[in-house]
């Protein structure tokens, strides 16, 4: 694979913090989601945010942890499969970086 292009990068490490914090708000919408339907079933609510955090812990990892620009486009696939990054900045990246996110994600021009 070739270099993830300086650019590219630059654009990446600008929009990480709001990509992450995009990220953890979904994850927040999620536990939500759990808290509010607990009532009568405390301990099955309880599972299933341990459950969850776990999962999207992994999640997190995939897509933020370790970024350098030698995995920057498996990052960056990472954020659009997690909807953590828009169509208006994916489509601010060169045309090379978007058709690699795209062949990462098995999506067809």
């Amino acid at each position: 694979m070739e270099k993830f292009p300086e650019s590219d990068w630059k654009k990446l490490i600008s929009l990480k913090d709001d990509a992450l914090d995009l990220a953890c708000e979904q994850i927040f919408e999620k536990i939500e989601k759990i808290s509010d339907g607990r009532k009568g079933q405390e301990h099955k609510a309880y599972l299933n945010l341990w459950k969850l955090i776990k999962n999207e812990d992994h999640e997190i990892g995939i897509m933020f942890d370790d970024l350098k620009r030698s995995n920057a486009s498996h990052k960056l696939a990472a954020w659009r499969r997690n909807n953590v990054i828009s169509d208006e900045d994916f489509l601010e990246f060169s045309d090379k970086t978007q058709q690699t996110v795209e062949l990462l994600m098995g999506v067809n021009r």
